[in-house]
């Protein structure tokens, strides 16, 4: 599988040291220019910055032919406009966006999309993550916003996968 990836998802996936999952998700984890210089920027967390500037296999850099503005793309900032371009041009499985006007203007143009919490759920399901509460208790942590119904029906989901009635 291939995805392409905005700042945040993988920002956020590599603080809480989920490199092996993108790596067992994705063969490929395409960014554009714009992501790549927001992940190694010097305010970026040094886990973030250490992964992405040692050009890991699984991380490629593809930069994206600067266009005329279009119509949607004047509410995103130029990581999110770089990564629903770059989608556009390799159609990936997935597209890797959090921020809420991205993924709106992503699913207009019928791109596949998911986030930093499908990821973990993907995973899950999968079975790749053994602590599933831990994870999502050290995501919060790290800053990330969950809200009480969204963590609620999270791991409501997870239990039912673990624990299915018979």
């Amino acid at each position: 599988m291939i995805a392409v990836s905005n700042t945040t998802p993988l920002r956020y996936l590599l603080v809480i040291r989920q490199q092996d999952l993108l790596q067992k998700l994705f063969e490929k984890v395409l960014i554009p220019g714009a992501v790549f210089e927001e992940l190694t920027d010097p305010h970026t967390p040094s886990v973030v910055r250490a992964v992405v500037s040692s050009h890991p296999e699984w991380i490629a850099v593809q930069d994206v032919a600067q266009l005329s503005p279009l119509p949607g793309f004047d509410l995103l900032h130029r990581g999110e406009r770089e990564a629903i371009r770059l989608a556009e041009l390799v159609r990936p499985d997935f597209l890797l966006l959090d921020e809420q006007a991205g993924r709106k203007e992503a699913l207009r143009r019928g791109l596949p999309v998911t986030g930093t919490l499908g990821v973990l759920e993907r995973g899950d399901v999968l079975g790749h993550i053994r602590d599933f509460h831990g994870v999502v208790r050290e995501l919060k942590a790290s800053g990330f916003f969950l809200s009480p119904s969204l963590e609620e029906s999270l791991l409501s989901r997870h239990r039912k996968r673990r624990f299915p009635t018979t």
